[in-house]
């Protein structure tokens, strides 16, 4: 009886070392999430920002009321060199505070802000931000939902109600 336990006992441990060494690391899709970061908050390489997107993702800007559902409207909407933001301060557009990664639904949460930007002769920001990121087992985004804290309103709270179910 003493065998059959320690074998038993034996083969439950090595499938939990198993298990726990084949546990899916959150390091390849942090790269990724990190690179994506930098790549935003610096905004000088368009093609390479939108490299992280799949063809067919989408992106809803809820406060905005914006939607775009595939890899080229996504470049439309954000296009960094018809935009003409310019960074206040010498610092990155984007800073990031806090991020949460789940690696098994591939779900990635961002927080932060945007610094102040000259747009279109106004000066912008700070904005806070809350950015939801899903992505698919290819390292590439397939779904983005933004909430930005917008000032001031009255310039952008014209857009499409996105709450419907």
């Amino acid at each position: 009886m003493t065998y059959h336990f320690r074998a038993y006992f034996g083969l439950v441990m090595m499938c939990l070392l198993s298990a726990c060494a084949s546990r899916p690391s959150t390091s390849a899709l942090s790269v990724i999430v990190d690179d994506y970061i930098q790549v935003y908050g610096e905004r000088t390489d368009f093609v390479r920002f939108i490299d992280f997107y799949a063809t067919d993702a989408k992106f809803e800007d809820m406060v905005y009321g914006h939607t775009a559902s595939n890899r080229k409207a996504i470049a439309n909407f954000f296009d960094w060199t018809a935009n003409k933001v310019i960074v206040l301060d010498n610092k990155a557009v984007l800073v990031v505070t806090d991020k949460l990664i789940d690696v098994h639904s591939k779900h990635v949460i961002l927080s932060g802000y945007f610094n102040r930007f000259r747009y279109q002769g106004n000066e912008l920001g700070p904005w806070r931000f809350l950015i939801k990121l899903q992505f698919g087992s290819d390292g590439k985004i397939l779904y983005q939902q933004d909430w930005i804290n917008y000032t001031p309103k009255s310039q952008f709270m014209t857009g499409v109600n996105l709450n419907h179910p």
